[in-house]
């Protein structure tokens, strides 16, 4: 099993165990999040893992490609040596004590890079099996948790990708409405207003029932005062007052309408 899988699954117990109040469940996605977090930090090291084993790989094949040539110099020398003539046997004989010792040290150190080559092609193969390790298709459930624990993460790109991808291949999905919306609070989290009333407007179009809608509506409102867009931000915002009193969002509304109609000094 590999460490995304891990992670995944951990994931799963820990939302089995949660119970259904909503901080409690807020908490465990946030847990998520962090879990994710590590993934990314894990896949990091990984990924510099490999770059140092290439690395690795290739001064072992320098050194080693040194060590045979030096390997080839002693022969030759070895070689010279035996015409070495007999007035300098003493010599000599002190030459091929030093060129036996030179020889052992280069066998050994053959045989170490030999066992480091070895070693290192142990771990090229592991990485390169566990990064073709086929890995099940994700199903609604699990896209719909990963793409919820990216938003937490503050990673919205991922988030807005997870979320479409949920919706393209499940659109019959109950969740399918919180999927949009929430592609709208991604997008308004990264300033992008414009696309992010937009998000919200095919929400409110297509779940006028929702119990959401106020939420959506607010957000709108928030949005179109963000790009400085007063009377319909306005205009939406005291269609939240009307339809939805005695709500948070309301009252919020209230709020932000009071100061876009105070006179700016």
């Amino acid at each position: 099993m590999n460490i995304r899988s891990k992670l995944a699954l951990a994931c799963l117990l820990a939302i089995g165990m949660a119970p259904a109040a909503y901080p409690q469940r807020k908490e465990i996605l946030q847990l998520q999040a962090d879990m994710i977090r590590l993934s990314q930090q894990m896949t990091q090291l990984q990924m510099s893992m490999d770059q140092n084993n290439s690395v690795l790989k290739g001064l072992v094949e320098n050194m080693a490609d040194q060590v045979n040539t030096l390997g080839t110099g002693i022969q030759r020398i070895t070689q010279a040596m035996d015409g070495v003539t007999s007035q300098s046997d003493k010599t000599a004989s002190e030459l091929r004590v030093i060129l036996t010792n030179m020889n052992t040290s280069v066998s050994e150190l053959q045989e170490g890079l030999s066992s480091v080559r070895a070693q290192i092609n142990s771990i090229s193969q592991q990485v390169t099996a566990r990064n073709t390790t086929v890995e099940p298709l994700a199903g609604p459930e699990d896209l719909m948790r990963t793409a919820m624990v990216d938003y937490l993460a503050g990673n919205y790109d991922l988030a807005l990708a997870g979320l479409q991808e949920f919706m393209t291949k499940y659109p019959n999905d109950p969740r399918v409405s919180d999927a949009k919306l929430s592609r709208g609070e991604a997008l308004f989290n990264q300033k992008k207003y414009d696309q992010a009333v937009i998000e919200y407007d095919v929400f409110l179009q297509k779940y006028p029932d929702n119990d959401k809608t106020r939420t959506a509506l607010f957000k709108k409102g928030l949005a179109l005062a963000e790009q400085n867009q007063t009377q319909p931000a306005l205009a939406v915002l005291d269609k939240v007052v009307k339809d939805f009193p005695n709500t948070s969002e309301a009252t919020n509304a209230q709020v932000k309408a009071r100061q876009l109609r105070a006179p700016r000094r």
